[in-house]
């Protein structure tokens, strides 16, 4: 190696083969991919660790990234002493240029070139100042997205004689075995070893003299190489170019047969056979335990949750492809599905933190798998939704006590410890579906769609319950999922419309305008929000339709400014979906500000269990429309029907309080009057106007006048009009007013 620095060199390309085989299994071997991001790609940490060669891992600018323990044991570096040095410093000055334009050529080829061809072949320094001989893979990877160049180094420690060997030998085939550590075998087609490499004793732990003359079975169980003795035959024939397209494998594996009768998994490869006296196949043996393992750890990381260690979607989809493949369906075998959400988690996640949440979902995987049979499995899809597959049940009924006892043990109280570390009692409960198969879908689309469905039924039925599929449930939510496409089409088509109901004093004159919005279907057939406001709810099309309902009936206020009506506010009403949004103030602000509408003509209602569902948060957010809008109005909408503590009224800027419409229609029982009567008393205590909605007679309207409420709405005054209609009647009433001229 006296000229060429860094430059492929004859004696280098003698380990090339080996190299290669590395390289391939490394970078594209398996359908393994370098990289510690998603799921199912492996670990470039776990590879530096685990391989026997000294590997080093490099930017593409040649600065070490990382270094394998082979690497520090072989040279006598520690990691912090290369780890954001250059390669460079490692290499003589003289052999520098080549291994820098190698790296250069990667860096400009991109992370699809493959490893080049040629093995670069170097001199280098150990730690300790020793001199050794080097030869150099370098191979594009991509990790986490990053560029990177993996270093395979080998040391090659070859005296001057051996590479005079090498050079001068016209088969040099003894000679390169020896420095290989796989075990190399030349065998005859009656499978009698007629050469071997000192490399078996690594392999198998014999010497090679034992083995020269034996037949090759006995390295293997004979039921083994029986089985495959067909398939090794013929690759005395077929060439290496030739076996793809033959159907053949590259590699074989199967379990070897130590000396000292250990059993391991071993990976054959063979080279082209040759004719001298009789035909003869070289093979490469190499005993693959620890890849093993690692691909066990692999695939571990790839098909299991990392929080809980359940089993994710992607091994759901295997296990049940694996149970519907086995023989006896529908001859009496059957399995069943558990679709399960848990009710509660966010609050507690928000409240308490994300590492409270974290530690509830163990938990909860921990006693579900409890709930279980061994031959049963359990899954997590992600957030809190979890999934049990029983694989074997006799009837329904089966699946439901597995989902009660589900249910029962979840709604046990939890222990969580608070980012603050105090450790708190939590209770969630669990909305469960369940399907069986085949009953309720022969494939794992159809199943999985049933119990889905029927977890779907049981938020809606209450949640904190298990619901069984069946074709009725189906019906309904078929029926719901047209009508959320429906309603998702009709936002484009521009089908929903503001109607406008006024808001008038004890006086009958107009204060202000509730928008509310209706549902123009076909066209001709408007609906009412009764109908369609609560799926818009849990679907969250609510949240670009409230967006829509702002914008417009600020552009509305905006035309009735422009035809001399100038007093009135506009009062719309936000869903519990767009407050928990986290641009909602942005949102609103935008909305605002781009309608040129004055900040003190905005009312904006919230019901109470919208302001309860996460009050910390709709506390934040509602302060911080009032830093921006100090004189935008807030009132809470149904005031009366909430269930939980009114110091909300004491904590948040309150405008108005609106009284629902049950309370007024029921104003002939005491009762009710009472209860009215005390929301008038606690408005006034407060300083805080009141609102009474839904007043269709002289006598509901005499009763809150005589009470002295601020504000009335309902059919008595008018009912919701398009902004055309209203603008019509406001016209009219103002031409009333003002007489003849």
């Amino acid at each position: 190696m006296d000229k060429g620095a860094g430059v492929p060199v004859a004696e280098a390309k003698t380990s090339k083969s080996i190299f290669s085989q590395l390289l391939e299994r490394i970078v594209q071997g398996r359908g393994v991919k370098l990289g510690s991001g998603p799921e199912g790609e492996v670990s470039l940490e776990i590879l530096l660790e685990n391989c026997p060669d000294s590997l080093l891992s490099l930017s593409t600018a040649g600065v070490i990234c990382d270094a394998n323990p082979a690497f520090l044991s072989s040279f006598g570096y520690s990691r912090g002493e290369l780890v954001g040095s250059s390669v460079l410093a490692l290499i003589p000055e003289g052999y520098r240029p080549g291994f820098a334009e190698a790296l250069a050529r990667l860096d400009a080829e991109g992370p699809e070139s493959r490893a080049p061809d040629d093995v670069l072949a170097f001199r280098g320094a150990k730690r300790d100042g020793t001199s050794v001989t080097m030869d150099c893979l370098l191979a594009p990877v991509e990790e986490n997205g990053n560029r990177r160049v993996l270093a395979v180094i080998r040391d090659l420690s070859l005296d001057q004689e051996l590479l005079d060997q090498l050079k001068e030998s016209k088969d040099h085939y003894v000679a390169l075995s020896e420095t290989i550590t796989e075990a190399i075998f030349r065998i005859d087609e009656d499978f009698r070893i007629l050469f071997a490499n000192s490399g078996v004793k690594n392999t198998f732990g014999y010497d090679k003299e034992e083995l020269v003359g034996r037949n090759m079975i006995r390295l293997f169980p004979e039921e083994v190489f029986r089985k495959h003795e067909p398939e090794f035959r013929k690759y005395f024939y077929i060439d290496d170019q030739d076996r793809v397209g033959m159907g053949l494998k590259r590699t074989i594996e199967l379990l070897g047969v130590t000396k000292f009768r250990g059993v391991a998994p071993m990976e054959i490869s063979f080279g082209n056979s040759k004719e001298f006296r009789g035909r003869t196949l070289t093979c490469i043996v190499r005993e693959i335990s620890q890849r093993k393992t690692m691909e066990r750890r692999l695939r571990h990381l790839a098909y299991h949750d990392k929080l809980t260690g359940l089993g994710n979607r992607d091994l759901f989809n295997e296990d049940m492809k694996a149970i519907l493949a086995e023989p006896g369906w529908g001859a009496g075998r059957k399995a069943a599905l558990l679709f399960m959400d848990l009710d509660g988690f966010k609050h507690i996640n928000d409240t308490l933190g994300h590492a409270a949440g974290d530690e509830l979902l163990v938990e909860t995987a921990r006693r579900i798998r409890f709930c279980l049979r061994d031959c049963d499995f359990a899954y997590r899809f992600g957030g809190d939704e979890f999934v049990t597959l029983l694989s074997l049940v006799s009837e329904a009924k089966d699946a439901a006590l597995v989902a009660d006892r589900i249910l029962r043990s979840i709604r046990e109280p939890y222990e969580i410890q608070s980012s603050s570390g105090e450790k708190l009692r939590v209770e969630v409960g669990v909305s469960i579906g369940a399907a069986v198969l085949p009953d309720h879908g022969k494939t794992a689309e159809a199943a999985t769609k049933s119990a889905d469905i029927a977890m779907y039924c049981s938020k809606e039925g209450g949640k904190n319950r298990y619901t069984l599929y069946d074709e009725a449930i189906n019906t309904k939510s078929t029926r719901d999922w047209r009508l959320q496409q429906e309603m998702r089409q009709a936002l484009v088509n521009g089908e929903f419309v503001l109607h406008y109901q006024p808001i008038v004093n004890r006086d009958g004159l107009i204060l202000g305008l509730e928008a509310l919005v209706r549902w123009q279907r076909d066209g001709v057939t408007v609906l009412p929000p009764s109908e369609f406001i609560p799926r818009a709810e849990e679907n969250g099309i609510i949240v670009p339709l409230g967006a829509w309902a702002l914008r417009r009936s600020l552009m509305d206020l905006r035309r009735l400014d422009a035809a001399g009506f100038h007093r009135m506010y506009i009062s719309v009403n936000v869903s519990s979906r767009q407050l928990e949004l986290p641009d909602f103030v942005d949102t609103l602000s935008d909305a605002v500000e781009g309608s040129g509408v004055d900040s003190s003509r905005v009312n904006l209602e919230l019901t109470e269990t919208t302001l309860l569902r996460n009050p910390d948060d709709a506390g934040a957010k509602i302060l911080e429309v009032k830093r921006r809008y100090p004189s935008m109005m807030l009132a809470i909408d149904d005031f009366g029907t909430g269930y939980s503590s009114l110091s909300y009224l004491s904590r948040l800027p309150v405008d108005s309080l609106k009284i629902d419409i049950s309370f007024v229609r029921a104003l002939h029982r005491e009762q009710n009057r009472k209860v009215v009567n005390a929301i008038l008393n606690l408005a006034e205590s407060l300083d805080i106007n009141v609102v009474a909605e839904g007043i269709e007679t002289a006598e509901q309207r005499a009763y809150f006048r005589d009470k002295r409420c601020k504000g009335m709405q309902g059919f008595l005054f008018m009912k919701g009009q398009p902004i055309d209609e209203l603008e019509k009647r406001l016209r009219a009433m103002r031409d009333a007013a003002s007489g003849p001229a």
